[in-house]
């Protein structure tokens, strides 16, 4: 997950994030550059959040985004 761009995802999960942890800006997902630990830790710093509970709301995002591109 260290690298969303290249899996294509950055772009596409950006809403559901941003809905997920409202603090989080697109400024937040530019800096980032598609580095998921990067974007962990910008919602991390502005939400207070636990690394774990975000890597895992993560994933799940990215698992919802993977069922919705096989049309599931």
């Amino acid at each position: 997950m260290a690298d969303l761009k290249t899996e294509g995802r950055f772009d596409r999960i950006r809403g559901r994030v941003r809905e997920t942890w409202g603090d989080v800006t697109d400024d937040d997902f530019d800096r980032a550059q598609g580095n998921a630990e990067n974007l962990i830790g910008r919602i991390k710093e502005k939400t207070g959040d636990t690394v774990d509970n975000i890597r895992r709301r993560l994933e799940e995002l990215m698992d919802d985004d993977d069922q919705e591109a096989r049309g599931g």
